[in-house]
């Protein structure tokens, strides 16, 4: 299979910017230039890159307000925003009362067929999307949080996939979520599922996940010394079937009021 063009993955951002739930997408930089096969950002490339964005009318922005290209690879976000775009979300009230945000149809059955090839893949088209559908904002998520956790006697560094802020802070106390992601040709091991559970011991959020793109199992953590508790698990097939469900307990509404409830006990 042939490389895609510039213009094709620019399509592509445009179709995920335009069923996104505030018109907007959000870009780990590195995840960006990878997109578009870029490894050196010269003047010509970038310029090349940003006016193929601008024919699908995006906006390009930093999050740090530095100008394309010069942007930290790692660290940095890129920010795409569809041109006079009016919001796609509606809401009602569930049986219990609570807002719920939903995604238009269009987003379930996107999302229930898109093939993903590798966990990069998992992370940028699934769950980035997920968290967006879920209420958070970009300034919410790291991506690749970096951890240390005792292993035994030792002590070692580990990268949480997605860990979920509520706002900038960086703060234990307001870590909401945790996600772990796995390649979609791969099960949800048991081993998958203990080591989110020894990033949730360490962050205490209010809920963690962990997912393969076709899966997804969420868990609530038990602030007492029993043990956490799975609450939910669901096939990507479901997800509109029951994602009234799913936001009351991952959205961060939801996430945010539990973390209330958690420093009380």
């Amino acid at each position: 299979m042939s490389p895609k063009t510039a213009f094709e993955v620019a399509v592509e951002i445009y179709k995920a910017v335009e069923e996104s739930r505030t018109g907007q997408k959000r870009l780990k930089s590195s995840t960006f230039w990878n997109e578009f096969r870029v490894k050196s950002r010269q003047s010509k490339t970038v310029q090349r890159i940003a006016r193929v964005l601008n024919d699908q009318h995006l906006d390009v922005a930093v999050k740090s307000g530095k100008p394309l290209g010069k942007v930290d690879r790692n660290r940095d976000w890129i920010v795409l925003t569809l041109r006079d775009c009016a919001p796609l979300e509606g809401e009602n009230l569930d049986k219990q009362g609570v807002t719920v945000f939903w995604p238009p149809p269009q987003w379930f059955e996107h999302i229930k067929t898109r093939e993903f090839e590798t966990e990069r893949e998992v992370e940028a088209y699934f769950v980035d999307p997920l968290l967006d559908r879920l209420g958070y904002d970009y300034e919410d998520i790291v991506m690749a949080y970096p951890l240390q956790i005792y292993e035994g006697m030792k002590k070692v560094k580990r990268e949480v996939d997605f860990v979920v802020f509520n706002g900038p802070s960086r703060k234990q106390k307001d870590v909401l979520l945790l996600v772990e992601a796995r390649p979609s040709d791969q099960g949800i091991s048991s081993g998958a599922v203990w080591q989110a559970q020894i990033y949730a011991k360490e962050l205490a959020p209010a809920c963690y996940l962990v997912t393969n793109g076709r899966q997804i199992v969420v868990f609530q953590l038990n602030a007492t010394p029993k043990p956490d508790e799975r609450v939910m698990i669901l096939d990507r097939s479901e997800l509109k079937e029951k994602w009234e469900v799913l936001y009351r307990y991952v959205s961060k509404e939801a996430t945010i009021d539990r973390k209330k409830r958690m420093r009380q006990w």
